[in-house]
């Protein structure tokens, strides 16, 4: 079984402790500070029209990446763990054993 997902080209992140980093990286940059506009989203239904387009689906600034699912049971038993509200317990849990093998490059 094959996929895809978007990857947006520039992703709101403001509101939480990334945002001094964030704000020192526009500053070595050059950009200077009054340009500078973070924000965060929750999910994609949260932005206006211009934020969607700017963020996740301009076709010059988002990545695709191929999806390749090896076990599909498995996959959608994680999918819907992670997603079902009827699962915060165990999503809970899941993230707390599984939350320090996320990379991140902010």
């Amino acid at each position: 079984m094959h996929g895809g997902v978007g990857e947006p080209g520039r992703e709101p992140l403001g509101g939480s402790a990334l945002e001094p980093a964030l704000l020192d990286r526009a500053r070595d940059d050059g950009v200077k500070r009054e340009l500078v506009s973070i924000q965060r989203f929750k999910g994609l239904g949260e932005m206006n029209p211009g934020q969607l387009w700017e963020t996740a689906l301009n076709p010059d600034t988002r990545k695709l990446l191929q999806v390749r699912v090896e076990d599909r049971t498995k996959t959608f038993a994680l999918f819907n763990m992670l997603m079902s509200r009827k699962e915060a317990e165990k999503r809970c849990e899941w993230m707390e054993e599984n939350g320090s093998t996320v990379e991140a490059d902010v």
